[in-house]
C-alpha cells in the first residue's frame, strides 16, 4: 500500500507539472513576488498573540469592503436562484414550473436557503454579508488545518496570503452556492486531522456533508475520499473497527440526504408540478453530456441544454455523444483540466467602470497570483524522501479526485473555488523545501 501511495504522488506531481506549463500571462507571475515577500516578512516581524481571531476579523473587513466597492453581475444560474428566492418568500412558486428548476431540481436547497436569509432582511446586500462571514471562516479554517498540518509560522504566511486571492472576494457578491458547502468540507477536513477517530466522530461527518449536499452536490467526492483514505490506513487488527465506522458514515449521510428530497417532494413547492415528477438527488447523465462536449471543453452552452431538455431519451443522448467524440476525449480532458485549475479570469463579471488599465492591471494580478500558487503547489506535490503525512496524503486523495471526476463532468472556472482551498492548504509543504534549500545554499 506504501508503494502505491508513492507512485500516486508521483503522478499527481506529474499531472500538475504539465498542467502549469499552459498558464496564462506567466510574467504576470513575477508581480507576484513583492507581495508574497511582504506577507512572509509580515508573519515573521509582527508578533500577534491571537492570530486566528485577527485573520478573521481581518479577511471579514476586506470581504465588507469588496462586496460594497465591487459592482458584481447577478447572473447565470445564480440570478435565476435569486429571483426565485425572492418569490418564495412573497409565496409565489410559480418558478417552479420553469424549466430551470424542472431539470435541475437540486438546486432548490440554495434557493430555500436564500429565501430564509432574505426572510430576515430582504435586500441582496443581507446575502453578501452572510456570504462574507462564511468566507471568512474559510480563511479562518486554512489557517487552523495548516497549524495542525505543518506549524503556526506556515499556517500564518498561508492564511494570510490567501485573504489577498481576488476571485473569492469576488465570487462573495455573485450569489454563488459554495460557500457554505466549501465551510463544511473544511471543517469536516478539520476534524479528520484533529480528532480521534470515532463512529460519534463520523456521525458527525455525515450529518455537515449531508447539509452541504443540500446546498451543492459535491458532498459525495469527499465522502469517496474519506472511504478511500480510511481504505489505505485499514490493517488487520483496525479493519473492524474501519467497516463500522464507514457503515456509519455512509448510513447517516444518505439518511440526512434522502430525507431532505423526502421534505421537499412533500412540500408546497409541488402543488402545481405534475404529481409523478419528484426532486432529484443528482443529474449526472446531464453533467457528463455537458463535460463531454469537445466543442465547448465540457463547459455549459445553451445548445447542449436545449438539446438535453428537448430529448425523451437523455441516456441515449449521452451514448451518441461518447461514440461519436471518443477519440477526441484525450485533448478534451487535458483542456478541461487547463481551464479548471489555471483560468480564474475566464468567467469574472466586474461592471464597474474602471479605467481600461486599471481592469487588465486587476486581471493580471488575479491569474499572476494563481499561477505562482499553482506554481509552489506542484513544488510541494514532490514527495520527500520520508513517508508522506497521513493528513498530507488525505488531502492530496480529495485533489486526486477532483482531478479525476472533472475528467467527465461539466466544468467552470469557479467550480475550482474548493480545489484552490486545498491547494493553499499544501503549498507550506513547497515554503518548507523552499527555506530547506535556502539554508544549504546558505551552508556553502
Amino acid at each position: 500500500m506504501k508503494r502505491l501511495i508513492r507512485l500516486c504522488e508521483y503522478l499527481l506531481f506529474l499531472l500538475f507539472l504539465g498542467i502549469i506549463i499552459f498558464t496564462k500571462d506567466k510574467l504576470a507571475t513575477l508581480f507576484i513576488i513583492p507581495l508574497i515577500l511582504l506577507i512572509y516578512l509580515f508573519t515573521k516581524k509582527i508578533k500577534i498573540k491571537r492570530y486566528g481571531l485577527f485573520i478573521f476579523i481581518l479577511a471579514l473587513i476586506i470581504r465588507l469592503f469588496t462586496i460594497l466597492v465591487l459592482n458584481v453581475e447577478i447572473a447565470d444560474d445564480f440570478k435565476t436562484m435569486y429571483e426565485a428566492s425572492l418569490s418564495f418568500i412573497k409565496g409565489n412558486l410559480t418558478f417552479m414550473n420553469n424549466t430551470y428548476f424542472k431539470t435541475y431540481s437540486y438546486q432548490l436547497g440554495h434557493v430555500l436557503y436564500q429565501a430564509g436569509l432574505l426572510k430576515i432582511v430582504n435586500n441582496v446586500i443581507i446575502l453578501k454579508i452572510v456570504n462574507s462571514l462564511i468566507t471568512s471562516f474559510i480563511v479562518l479554517f486554512i489557517y487552523l488545518i495548516n497549524k495542525k498540518i505543518f506549524n503556526e509560522k506556515y499556517a500564518r504566511i498561508i492564511s494570510l496570503s490567501y485573504i489577498f486571492y481576488f476571485y473569492p472576494l469576488y465570487l462573495n457578491s455573485i450569489l454563488t452556492n459554495q460557500h457554505l458547502p466549501a465551510l463544511f468540507i473544511l471543517i469536516v477536513i478539520y476534524l479528520i486531522i484533529t480528532k480521534e477517530e470515532s463512529t460519534k466522530l463520523f456521525l458527525i461527518i455525515a450529518i455537515l456533508l449531508g447539509i452541504a449536499n443540500i446546498l451543492r452536490t459535491e458532498s459525495i467526492i469527499i465522502i469517496l475520499g474519506i472511504i478511500l483514505y480510511n481504505i489505505a490506513y485499514t490493517t488487520k487488527k483496525n479493519y473492524k473497527y474501519k467497516i463500522k465506522n464507514m457503515a456509519a458514515l455512509l448510513i447517516a449521510y444518505l439518511l440526512v440526504t434522502n430525507v431532505a428530497l423526502l421534505f421537499l417532494n412533500i412540500s408546497p413547492l409541488y402543488k402545481n408540478i405534475n404529481k409523478e415528477r419528484k426532486v432529484e438527488n443528482s443529474t449526472i447523465i446531464w453533467k457528463l453530456y455537458c463535460g463531454l462536449n469537445t466543442e465547448y471543453n465540457g463547459i455549459y452552452n445553451i445548445e447542449d441544454d436545449i438539446r438535453y431538455s428537448s430529448s425523451h431519451n437523455k441516456k441515449d443522448l449521452l451514448i451518441k455523444r461518447i461514440k461519436k467524440d471518443k477519440f477526441n476525449f484525450p485533448i478534451l480532458f487535458l483542456k478541461k483540466e487547463v481551464i479548471l485549475w489555471t483560468q480564474t479570469n475566464y468567467d469574472l463579471r466586474i461592471t464597474n467602470h474602471f479605467n481600461k488599465k486599471l481592469y487588465d492591471l486587476l486581471l493580471k494580478f488575479n491569474q499572476g497570483f494563481l499561477n505562482i500558487i499553482l506554481l509552489l503547489f506542484t513544488i510541494s506535490l514532490y514527495p520527500k524522501k520520508e513517508e508522506t503525512k497521513k493528513e498530507i496524503i488525505f488531502i492530496k486523495l480529495l485533489i486526486g479526485i477532483y482531478f479525476g471526476v472533472y475528467l467527465f463532468i461539466e466544468i467552470s472556472p469557479r467550480y475550482a473555488y474548493i480545489l484552490h482551498m486545498l491547494i493553499f492548504i499544501l503549498l507550506a509543504a513547497s515554503l518548507q523545501k523552499l527555506e530547506k534549500l535556502k539554508e544549504k545554499f546558505a551552508h556553502k
